[in-house]
């Protein structure tokens, strides 16, 4: 009889020697080893791995504390027992050292305020273009902008827009009146423009943006028609949602073959655009 007891305290004695402390962490990390330290007044549990390391973990950092069978063990983790983390007898031993550990995991696509780098953006929208003198006078069209643009990187990129328009308004003092009679109808327009553009951010978030570049115009006038080329000045502002954007640009376009329309005659550009990124 005593002979059993003994081997029983000895296979008890064995099976504890056999099993190590196992910390989960809330985060997902799995620390296997001996604890050495647990310091209930400051909520800290420090482990010693198999290798020697040595792991300090806050218990806010904590989801569970285990005694299991070693995974290189043959016995099952279901004989481990669980540690009540408030009432576990305080072990006096100091480590050596003490290391932080940390994990930085590859993230894919858009998380929280990570940036992601989109090439190219299509545009559509609105435009409305003023043809004026010094006195602001003149006469206005309005119709659909159509554009692209393609980031080099975050600050630089090549913008091209088509616009096409028609006749809409007469400019007084700079105000637009729409009763004009019947002089100007059928006048319509189209364009395109190309441009560099140096921006504070072509990716997400707020955008603020200039760009020189050229144009070239054509306009039908009762049953004419008249080209103007010359230099674009643009300024504009966007924000960005993940792969959609909303904008509002506006461009100078400065050339002598607008005395087509008056003497002194220069054009300006607004569009208001929603891009989709790619």
């Amino acid at each position: 009889m005593r002979s059993l007891i003994l081997a029983l305290a000895l296979t008890a004695s064995v099976s504890a020697q056999a099993l190590e402390d196992v910390i989960y962490k809330k985060d997902g990390t799995v620390l296997r080893g001996s604890l050495i330290e647990q310091d209930f007044e400051n909520g800290r549990y420090k482990i010693q791995l198999q290798g020697g390391s040595i792991f300090a973990v806050s218990k806010d950092d904590i989801s569970k504390i285990s005694k299991e069978a070693p995974l290189n063990s043959t016995a099952s983790n279901d004989n481990g027992v669980n540690i009540n983390i408030e009432n576990n007898p305080t072990i006096t031993q100091s480590p050596t050292q003490s290391i932080q550990q940390t994990s930085t995991l590859p993230t894919y696509g858009y998380t929280g305020d990570q940036v992601v780098e989109k090439r190219h953006s299509v545009r559509i929208g609105h435009m409305s273009k003023g043809i004026t003198n010094s006195d602001d006078n003149g006469i206005s069209f309005s119709g659909v902008n159509i554009a692209y643009q393609f980031n080099f990187d975050e600050n630089i990129a090549f913008y091209t827009e088509y616009n096409n328009g028609d006749f809409d308004a007469v400019i007084r003092d700079g105000e637009l009146y729409e009763n004009y009679g019947s002089y100007y109808d059928g006048w319509s327009f189209n364009g395109i423009e190309a441009s560099a553009i140096l921006s504070s951010n072509n990716y997400q978030g707020w955008q603020f943006y200039a760009g020189l570049g050229v144009f070239q115009e054509n306009y039908k006038l009762n049953g004419s028609s008249e080209n103007v080329t010359g230099a674009a000045f643009t300024l504009g502002m966007g924000y960005s949602w993940k792969i959609v954007q909303l904008h509002i640009r506006v461009s100078g376009h400065g050339s002598d073959d607008y005395d087509v329309f008056g003497d002194d005659m220069s054009s300006s550009n607004a569009a208001l655009q929603l891009a989709f990124n790619y």
